[in-house]
C-alpha cells in the first residue's frame, strides 16, 4: 500500500488574535517517532496542507511560519480566513474557528522524493499515473494541470448549522457534496479579488502530488495543496483558486510537483491478535516480538484453510455442553490471551445458555419479539454478554460468539468497547434464520463496531476461511488478512449481468475488455460482482486468469450459488436487496453486460444515484459482445427520449458508452474522464 508521509490532522489549541481578515490560531500536530525520524533535520521540507472540506467552502488556512516541535507534537501558528467572498462563508467563521477544529496535516516534501519531467512523462505513456488532459510539463519539472470546463457553487447560502457539520462532522463531506453543485461553463471566469472551486480529472497509485503557487498570475489555488495516492481518483478532483489581482483571469491553472509515495507493507492481523500491521508514520510502530510471529506460525496459510479448522475446534470444544431444555444457545466466551486458546487453554468465562428459558416468540434477535401477542414482557432476558461486566476497564479482550450479536448483545458489546473492556470480536454463524447472510441491520452494528475501533472477524465455515471486516470508505468487506492491503488500495470496477453464461464470443469478449482495463489502469485493480453463476462466474475466472482481485456482494437468493473464489466479499439477507446496491458504491466505474430484470434494476439505481450526487458521475458502459443484435438498443431508444424530455442531465447522458467493441471502451473512459 503507498501513502503520502504525513502527521494526521491537527487541531487548534488555542485563538491567538481576531481582526477584519480573519483569524490567528495555535495548531497541534501529533508526531510520531518514525516521522520525526523520516524528517530529521529538513524540517523546511514541510508543507502544510488545509483539509479539503474547509478549501472546498472557500476557507483558506496559510500558515504563518515554521512548526515548533516538542516531543511527540508540532505547534504551528496559522492564519484562518474566508477568501471566496460570493460563498459568503465569513460570518460563519466564529462558530467553527475554535480549540478543537481539525484544520489539515504536516506533509513531507523533500527533493530526493520528487520526479523530473522525464520520469513523470514516463509514468503517463505507461499508465501508471492519470493526469487530466491538457496538462503540460515544464523544464523544472513541474506538472501544469487545467482544471475541466466547471465550476461549483451552492444553491443557496450555506446555514450556520450547515457550515458546523461539514467543517466538524465525520459525515461532513457527504453533505458538502450534496450542497455544492456542478455548473458547466465555456471557460473558468476568476473575478478580481474573489475565487471560486473547479474541478480535474486525476488518477495517483503509487504517487502523491503537491500543488504549488510559483505564480498567481494565473491564480493563487488555496492551502489544500496535497493530492494522495489511492485517494485521488476520479472525476472530481478538486481545486480552490482565488484572484489576488485586480484583472479578470480567464481558465487559471497550478504547477505541481509529482513525489514517490511511501510503501508500506502491513503485517496481516490474525484473530488471535498476535500480529500488528505496521502503523503509517502518522501513528506509533507497533512491532511484534520474535516469539509472537513465530509462535503459532504454521496455523497460517494461504488458503486459511488450517486456520479456520483451529478456530472451528475451538468453538466446538466451547460449545460442547448440552442445550437440555433451553431455547437459546448463543456461546460467548472472553478472553485476554486469544491465541492461548489454539494451545488448549480455557477462557476466562464461558457462556452457553440462560438459567431461565425464554419465550420462543421472542425470536433470536428482538425483531418482532416486543410486540408478540402474550409475550411475557416482565421476565428478564439473559444473554451471554453479561461476562463483559466482570472484565475490568482497559482489558481489551476478544470476544467469541456462536452467533454474529443481535440487539441486546450490541448494545452491551458497545458499551465494554466504549470502556475498552473488548477490542475485538470473532462470530462463527452470521444468522441463525439466514445462514451465511447478514440483515441491514447487522451491516449497521458492523459500522458501529468500526466507530468504537472493534476488530471483527468471522470464522466462515462454509468457505473455510477466517476473515477480517474491513471498511473502504463507507463500506465494509470480510477479507482474508492477507488482502487486507490490496483490497484497500485496488481501483474497483463493479460488473453487472445475468446468472445465465456467456457464449463463447462474448466470454472471449469479456477477456479483451478486462485486458483493455488492465492496460489503461495497470494491474493493481478489482472487479465486484453480485457472486453468482453464468456470466458473472465467467468474469470472476476471467479476472482470476489477469491476475486481478476479485470481490462479490452476494444476496441470499434460492436459485444461485455462491462464487467461492471471490477475495473479498458481503453477505445480505433477501429484504437487504435494495440495500445491498449501498455497497457498490466502492467501485469507480460501472459496466453492465447482457442481463435481467436484476440487471435492469442495479441500472436504474446506479442511474439513480449518479443524478442524485449519491455516488460520483463516471463513465457507466453497456456492453454487449454475443455477436448477436444489440441487447441494449431498446435502452438506448429509451434514454435518447428521456434526454429530448429533461428526464435525465445532459451530463449523465455523456457519460454513457454502449457498444461491442471491448477496445471502444479505454478510449470512452479517457475522453469522458478528460485525461491526458
Amino acid at each position: 500500500m503507498y501513502a503520502t508521509p504525513e502527521t494526521d490532522d491537527g487541531w487548534i489549541t488555542a485563538l491567538l488574535d481576531t481582526d477584519d481578515e480573519g483569524f490567528v490560531v495555535t495548531a497541534r500536530f501529533a508526531i510520531s517517532t518514525a516521522f520525526r525520524d523520516l524528517v530529521g533535520d529538513r524540517e523546511a521540507d514541510l508543507v502544510f496542507a488545509a483539509r479539503s472540506r474547509l478549501a472546498r467552502m472557500g476557507i483558506n488556512i496559510l500558515p504563518l511560519g515554521t512548526p515548533e516541535f516538542n516531543g511527540r507534537h508540532a505547534d504551528l501558528r496559522l492564519r484562518i480566513a474566508a477568501a471566496i467572498h460570493s460563498y459568503g462563508i465569513a460570518p460563519h467563521l466564529e462558530r467553527i474557528v475554535v480549540p478543537g477544529l481539525r484544520v489539515g496535516r504536516l506533509v513531507f516534501c523533500p527533493m530526493d522524493n520528487r520526479l523530473g519531467s522525464s520520469a513523470i512523462h514516463r509514468l503517463i505513456r505507461e499508465n501508471a499515473l492519470q493526469v487530466p488532459a491538457g496538462f503540460s510539463l515544464d523544464g523544472n519539472g513541474y506538472l501544469i494541470l487545467r482544471p475541466q470546463r466547471q465550476i461549483f457553487h451552492f444553491q443557496k447560502p450555506l446555514t450556520p448549522e450547515e457550515v458546523t457539520a461539514i467543517a466538524t462532522h465525520a459525515d461532513g463531506k457527504d453533505l458538502l457534496n450534496r450542497l455544492q453543485i456542478r455548473e458547466a461553463v465555456d471557460h473558468i471566469e476568476l473575478l478580481p479579488r474573489d475565487g471560486l472551486v473547479t474541478a480535474c480529472s486525476m488518477f495517483l497509485h503509487r504517487h502523491y502530488v503537491v500543488l504549488r503557487n510559483l505564480d498567481d498570475s494565473l491564480g493563487f489555488h488555496l492551502q489544500a495543496t496535497v493530492l494522495d495516492p489511492v485517494s485521488t481518483r476520479g472525476t472530481n478532483v478538486y481545486l480552490e483558486f482565488v484572484n489576488r489581482t485586480e484583472q479578470l483571469i480567464i481558465n487559471p491553472s497550478i504547477a505541481a510537483s509529482v513525489h514517490e509515495a511511501i510503501l508500506l507493507k502491513p503485517k496481516p492481523r490474525y484473530w488471535y491478535g498476535h500480529t500488528s500491521p505496521t502503523a503509517p508514520l502518522a501513528g506509533p510502530v507497533e512491532a511484534a516480538t520474535d516469539s509472537e510471529t513465530s509462535d503459532l506460525s504454521h496455523l497460517i496459510d494461504a488458503s486459511g484453510d488450517m486456520a479456520c479448522k483451529s478456530l472451528l475446534a475451538i468453538f466446538d470444544r466451547l460449545e460442547a455442553s448440552p442445550v437440555t431444555d433451553r431455547y437459546s444457545h448463543r456461546m460467548m466466551a472472553v478472553t485476554r490471551d486469544p491465541h492461548g486458546l489454539l494451545e488448549g487453554a480455557d477462557p476466562e468465562q464461558v457462556w452457553t445458555q440462560p438459567r431461565v428459558p425464554r419465550d420462543p416468540r421472542g425470536g433470536t434477535d428482538l425483531a418482532a419479539g416486543l410486540v408478540a401477542e402474550g409475550l411475557d414482557l416482565h421476565l428478564r432476558t439473559e444473554y451471554g454478554t453479561r461476562i463483559l461486566a466482570d472484565l475490568p476497564d482497559g482489558a481489551r479482550a476478544t470476544l467469541l460468539l456462536g452467533y454474529f450479536p443481535n440487539l441486546i448483545e450490541h448494545t452491551e458489546i458497545c458499551a465494554a468497547a466504549l470502556r475498552q473492556r473488548v477490542a475485538r470480536i470473532v462470530f462463527r454463524r452470521a444468522s441463525f434464520e439466514h445462514g451465511p447472510f447478514l440483515s441491514s441491520r447487522d451491516h449497521g452494528r458492523l459500522a458501529d463496531y468500526e466507530g468504537l475501533g472493534l476488530e471483527v472477524f468471522w470464522c466462515n465455515e462454509s468457505r473455510s476461511q477466517v476473515v477480517r471486516h474491513v471498511f473502504r470508505g463507507l463500506r465494509g468487506y470480510f477479507t482474508t488478512p492477507d488482502k487486507v492491503d490490496r483490497f484497500r488500495s485496488c481501483l474497483i470496477f463493479a460488473i453487472y449481468g445475468s446468472v445465465k453464461p456467456l457464449n463463447a464470443a462474448a466470454a472471449h469478449q469479456i477477456e479483451r475488455l478486462l485486458e483493455n482495463l488492465r492496460n489503461l489502469f495497470g494491474s493493481d485493480i478489482g472487479i465486484l460482482t453480485g457472486g453468482g453463476p453464468g456470466a458473472m462466474q465467467q468474469v470472476t475466472d476471467a479476472a482470476h486468469q489477469l491476475g486481478l482481485m476479485v470481490g462479490s456482494s452476494f444476496i441470499e437468493t434460492i436459485d444461485q450459488e455462491l462464487n467461492q473464489t471471490a477475495e473479498f466479499y458481503q453477505t445480505f439477507q433477501a429484504r437487504s436487496r435494495q440495500a445491498r446496491q449501498r455497497w457498490f458504491e466502492i467501485a469507480s466505474f460501472h459496466l453492465f453486460l447482457v442481463g435481467g430484470v436484476g440487471t435492469l434494476e442495479e441500472v436504474g439505481l446506479t442511474l439513480t444515484d449518479m443524478k442524485l450526487g449519491v455516488i460520483e458521475t463516471s463513465p457507466v458502459v453497456f456492453f454487449d459482445g454475443s455477436g448477436g443484435a444489440f441487447y441494449w438498443e431498446g435502452l438506448r431508444t429509451q434514454l435518447a427520449e428521456m434526454g429530448r424530455q429533461g428526464r435525465v442531465p445532459a451530463r449523465l447522458l455523456d457519460h454513457i458508452l454502449m457498444t461491442t467493441d471491448p477496445d471502444a471502451i479505454p478510449d470512452f473512459y479517457k475522453r469522458t474522464l478528460r485525461l491526458g
